[in-house]
């Protein structure tokens, strides 16, 4: 009936190579727990990309395939068709059918293999109605979409669970879901991702990830489960599922692959139901040193001198998910020699470090960063971290610390080094204040770094990008002229399994840093402008983060490309 080989779909799946021998039997082993198809399996667990899946299916069965843009126009057709042929809108949701009638033919149009009962049913129905059987295959979310759609009932609220908070509990602890959030968990780490969206959409629910600061689609899941999957969610974080109306923040510990991972939550309501985050954050911190941020000789030079210095503030700038925390915690691991207190305030400790002291704030309760520091000063400490500087109280705290012998970390979101100085004084910082205080000031930007086990090398770059990088590796020889290499090593992106196909493997920082020496401290009291102070650093030769960048596209770390678009 639906013109399928003799040989199952999984022996097709491992002639093909799609599948290896320890990937089948994972399936098969998934599939006798559960009665679920392979194609669902796969394209639920992420085991298949949903595309290759659709090829392989294609080929399988000889079908052809049918897109949401000629389904939609047919709705109509649909509806008479269910009633002509009987078939009902429970019996296509329960078997993912689309049914419609032309001349000579009953075509159904699915995203999986009808099972033997719906293939009996329609077979019935197309021979009383002397028509032949024609198969089809769409996407499973043009399918559900379209189903969604066709249902008289209410649609998405025929299968929303309300208020019944106890059924919804019992949904979340079941096997399906348990599963569903677990294999979410386990995927978004194979693929080294950062972050885990869910993301309510009209019939479905999309998943997506951040890998690399990309955000990628991980899976498309029928709607029926968005309820429970956040649920679940919920239950793990110790939030409360009975709220809906406000935002909510928690926190969760899970293993995955042998790895402990702190996961912080936050749940957003929105007008399609609540968009909910996970932050994947591993328990064991990986230390970097200076070349392994991405600092050059130069700048690491510049960084370790301010880590040794007794007193001062070294701001780091950037936006959020700029590896402004992960720079920090390099300091404080090159200045944790054990001759030194160290006590950090953070919003939340994201990382525990060893002969650290750490405290969490939690504003709720009163306890902020300013009533932190005021308490971290009577124990003594010589150096501090302050996770961000957020208010006038913690800025002059800050400045207070620093003028009475203590090195303070913190960090700050500007778009530059210079504009740090120029957000103080707009906290309410005296300029006077901030001459005296700040020793030095710096700027970073993440950029993905190009993988090294499938990037090549370009023999012939474009004049653009050959004057972009000769012009940046000019400037940086006029002032560290050993620094850079004299033939250059630019590699292009090109993708292979170890990078996920997208030619980048990790990312790496660009910087801009800077001392603030006498020079600049006049300039701080004469309340110059952002915009000035940039200038008169490009002057001296400070290096720009885009010229940081290029330098390492010269030497073949990253492309010109990656540079200008972060």
């Amino acid at each position: 009936m639906i013109g399928l080989s003799e040989r199952s779909f999984e022996a097709y799946l491992r002639e093909s190579g799609i599948l290896n021998a320890t990937a089948i039997q994972q399936m098969e082993s998934l599939t006798r727990v559960r009665s679920e198809s392979v194609a669902a399996l796969l394209r639920r667990t992420g085991m298949v990309a949903e595309e290759q899946l659709s090829h392989a299916m294609l080929r399988y069965t000889g079908w052809e395939s049918v897109g949401l843009e000629t389904l939609q126009p047919l709705e109509p057709v649909v509806r008479q068709s269910m009633i002509e042929t009987g078939l009902s809108h429970a019996f296509c949701v329960q078997n993912g059918l689309i049914v419609w009638l032309t001349e000579g033919e009953l075509n159904c149009a699915t995203a999986d293999f009808p099972g033997r009962s719906a293939g009996e049913v329609l077979q019935g129905k197309a021979l009383q109605l002397g028509r032949a059987v024609r198969m089809w295959l769409a996407r499973h979310g043009d399918v559900e979409r379209l189903l969604a759609q066709l249902d008289t009932t209410g649609g998405r609220t025929a299968v929303h669970t309300g208020g019944n908070i106890a059924h919804l509990r019992e949904l979340a602890e079941e096997g399906p879901i348990i599963e569903l959030v677990n294999g979410l968990l386990s995927q978004a780490v194979t693929r080294r991702a950062s972050d885990i969206h869910i993301e309510p959409g009209e019939a479905q629910f999309l998943v997506r990830v951040r890998v690399d600061g990309v955000m990628r689609e991980l899976q498309r899941v029928p709607f029926d489960r968005f309820d429970a999957t956040v649920c679940r969610i919920k239950i793990l974080s110790q939030l409360d599922i009975a709220e809906r109306r406000l935002p909510q923040d928690g926190r969760m510990t899970a293993r995955i692959h042998g790895e402990s991972f702190d996961v912080r939550v936050s749940v957003l309501p929105g007008v399609r139901g609540e968009s909910v985050v996970l932050r994947l954050l591993r328990q064991d911190r990986q230390s970097y040193s200076l070349a392994g941020l991405g600092m050059l000789s130069d700048h690491a030079a510049m960084f370790e001198a301010w880590v040794k210095t007794p007193n001062g503030i070294v701001l780091v700038t950037g936006p959020t998910g700029s590896g402004k925390t992960t720079t920090l915690y390099t300091a404080l691991d090159l200045g944790n020699d054990g001759l030194n207190k160290i006590v950090t305030v953070e919003d939340p400790v994201e990382y525990k470090l060893q002969g650290i002291t750490q405290l969490q704030v939690n504003p709720d309760i009163g306890y902020t960063f300013a009533s932190a520091l005021r308490s971290i000063l009577r124990h003594d400490p010589d150096v501090i971290l302050i996770g961000e500087i957020r208010d006038q109280e913690t800025a002059s705290i800050a400045v207070q610390s620093a003028l009475t012998g203590h090195l303070v970390f913190s960090t700050l979101h500007t778009n530059s080094g210079a504009g740090a100085v120029t957000r103080l004084v707009d906290m309410g910082i005296e300029p006077f204040l901030l001459a005296s205080s700040l020793r030095g000031l710096m700027a970073q930007r993440l950029v993905r770094r190009l993988c090294p086990h499938c990037s090549q090398a370009v023999e012939h770059p474009s004049a653009q990008q050959t004057a972009l990088l000769e012009g940046a590796v000019e400037r940086a020889r006029g002032v560290a002229p050993d620094m850079v290499s004299a033939k250059p090593q630019i590699r292009v992106p090109v993708g292979c399994d170890i990078c996920l196909h997208t030619g980048y493997l990790g990312r790496i920082a660009v910087y801009e840093l800077f001392d603030v020496d006498d020079a600049l401290r006049h300039r701080i009291l004469a309340n110059t402008s952002e915009t000035e102070l940039i200038a008169e650093l490009r002057q001296r030769g400070v290096r720009s983060m885009t010229d940081d960048g290029l330098l390492k596209a010269w030497v073949g770390i990253t492309t010109v490309d990656e540079v200008l678009t972060v």
